[in-house]
């Protein structure tokens, strides 16, 4: 597996010549396992980067993925909840699943050698390749997991058609069914949406 991590651009070269030391090099320090760890952290696309980086070989045994939007979260308003979520989405590499999270974030507990330094040139087609769709991806599991539990998608669908009922071309009508409600939406009298909850 390929992570990309951010780097001080003045110490590429440097990186590139020794790899990265877990002790000097970290960039991340979380609270795991009851002690403040260091890690090193980088992402699965050079998309979610916006300064210079480095691509580096991981060990999927000794690697993790996290899910950062909580981190980014966290880190805005220091809210101690936003920062469990955070250390509990914490799964091994090998056990993630493609998709999962909007931005997947690699955690590297160990010193990366020089040798598992990779030249961004010869690995331009997996950065463009799938993985720099997470987010598309993302959403699909998201689609397919609400799919899965109707209630959830029965909600989203009406609330989802009463915002476009503000739209004068859809009519809202509600019915009552015993102790469930039947809501029609009619576009234009030429469409029809039905949703029984």
């Amino acid at each position: 597996m390929i992570a990309f991590i951010p780097i001080d651009p003045k110490k590429k070269k440097m990186i590139a010549e020794n790899g990265l030391n877990i002790e000097n090099d970290y960039n991340k320090k979380i609270g795991l396992w009851g002690i403040n760890v260091k890690c090193i952290s980088g992402f699965l696309s050079p998309e979610a980067i916006s300064t210079d980086f480095v691509a580096a070989r991981v060990n999927t045994e000794n690697s993790y993925i996290a899910n950062y939007d909580l981190w980014t979260a966290f880190e805005a308003t220091q809210n101690g909840e936003l920062n469990r979520m955070y250390v509990n989405s914490i799964v091994n590499l090998k056990r993630y699943r493609f998709g999962e999270y909007r931005i997947p974030e690699i955690l590297i507990f160990s010193s990366i050698n020089k040798e598992d330094i990779v030249d961004v040139s010869k690995i331009k087609d997996l950065s463009n390749s799938l993985l720099s769709k997470n987010d598309q991806v993302y959403i699909n599991c998201l689609v397919e997991r609400i799919t899965q539990n109707p209630n959830i998608a029965k909600n989203i669908v009406l609330d989802y058609f009463s915002r476009l009922g503000g739209d004068s071309r859809i009519t809202k009508k509600v019915i009552g069914k015993g102790d469930k409600k039947l809501y029609i939406f009619i576009q234009e009298n030429k469409y029809t949406w039905t949703v029984e909850i």
